[in-house]
This record gives structure tokens, sequence and C-alpha cells, in this order.
């Protein structure tokens, strides 16, 4: 009897020490993002924080979920969902439009700036 209640406790602690594995280790959302596309004739820029977001330049204090590839955001005002497609790649869904997707704005420069290269190098 002993032998199946220390199975069951071992099996138990498996079970837990493999679904803390799982979840999230730190916000993949943090950090200054810029849209593909342009609203407005301007690209939309978001700038997420441990505390919130910057949004049209002023603070909003937000709580973030995250589960796996989506994050939610939430405000005092709206709930927002995040796909992320990968760490420099999120989308969002848009009414009336498909999806609005977004770059961090490190891996955008970096784009940028090989791109720049490789046309140097093209007319050279």
């Amino acid at each position: 009897m002993i032998k199946y209640i220390l199975i069951f406790i071992m099996i138990i602690t498996l079970s837990l020490a493999g679904g803390w594995s799982l979840l999230p280790t730190e916000n993949p959302i943090l950090g200054e993002w810029v849209s593909t596309d342009e609203i407005y004739a301007k690209p939309e820029r978001l700038v997420f924080t441990e505390f919130g977001m910057f949004k049209a330049g002023s603070h909003v204090p937000a709580d973030f979920d995250i589960a796996r590839k989506k994050v939610t955001v939430t405000t005092n005002t709206a709930t927002t969902e995040y796909l992320m497609v990968n760490e420099n790649m999120m989308k969002q869904r848009v009414p009336r439009q498909t999806w609005r997707f977004f770059l961090r704005v490190d891996a955008l420069e970096n784009m940028k700036s090989a791109l720049d290269k490789s046309e140097v190098r093209r007319y050279k």
C-alpha cells in the first residue's frame, strides 16, 4: 500500500514539475514595436513596459496575461490580444481587416541596415 502512495506522490510531483516548466518565464511583448502598415500615413508605434504601455505619448497602466503564443493586454479602457509569430514579430486582429503585424524596432533597424548594405554591394 505504501508503494502505491509513493508512486502516486511521484506522479503528482512530476506532473506539477512538467506543468511548471511550460509556464512562460518572461513577457515576450516587452519592448518597442512598429506596425508594418501605415495608419493615417504613419506606422503605429507601441511601447510595452513591465507596468503598462506608452500610447499617444502617455503611460497607460496595463495587465499582461501570457498564454503560450498569445499575450492579452488589459488596460482600463480596452483588452487587446496579440499573437506572437516569433520573437521579433507579433500580430493583432483588427476589425474590418484581417491582421495588423508589428515588428520589434531593433529587428526592423537590423533589416534596414542589411538591405542598405546589400544595395551598396550591388551597385559597386
